[in-house]
């Protein structure tokens, strides 16, 4: 994001506290439209999901997990049918864009992600909702925890690209 600075433009800080809202935010309506497709009879658009995943591998650039990813989440969201919750899982997602690709990724991370991630997916083609929902806030706050932390921790060397943190 791109502010106005007096004269010039400046790159408008990443806001941890906001990050911290946002997992909030995430995790009620994600939950909402985990449930909800739970409670669907035909959970075959878990299987696309499931494809979406599979279709990055160790050859795959770090901009394709990234969207992939993020895509997980919304697709999540979309396969419930309500389009208020689609709508507010893209643009949270959207929002936390910028700050999780600054994130440091490394194999473990992305490993541990994808495990998450099947794990949510493998409770919802069952349509286990407790169980889904269970993976699936486990994953958020994880997320959102290692993103602060991670960002909390490289603030000089993000500054020093031209990325302010802020705390609140």
């Amino acid at each position: 994001m791109i502010c106005r600075d007096g004269r010039g433009w400046t790159v408008s800080p990443i806001n941890l506290a906001e990050l911290e809202q946002i997992a909030v935010y995430r995790e009620a309506v994600e939950v909402a439209a985990l449930r909800l497709t739970c409670a669907l009879e035909d959970r075959s658009g878990v299987d696309v999901i499931e494809a979406m995943l599979d279709s990055c591998d160790a050859a795959t650039p770090r901009e394709e997990w990234h969207r992939v990813g993020m895509d997980f989440h919304i697709e999540l969201a979309r396969l419930s049918a309500n389009e208020f919750l689609f709508r507010a899982v893209r643009d949270a997602m959207t929002r936390l864009s910028r700050a999780r690709w600054l994130e440091v990724r490394d194999e473990a991370a992305l490993s541990r992600a994808w495990a998450e991630h099947h794990a949510i997916l493998a409770a919802m083609r069952t349509g286990n909702a407790d169980e889904a929902a269970r993976q699936l806030s486990a994953h958020i706050v994880g997320s959102r925890d290692r993103l602060v932390t991670s960002l909390r921790n490289d603030r000089r060397g993000l500054r020093a690209r031209g990325f302010a943190v802020v705390a609140a």
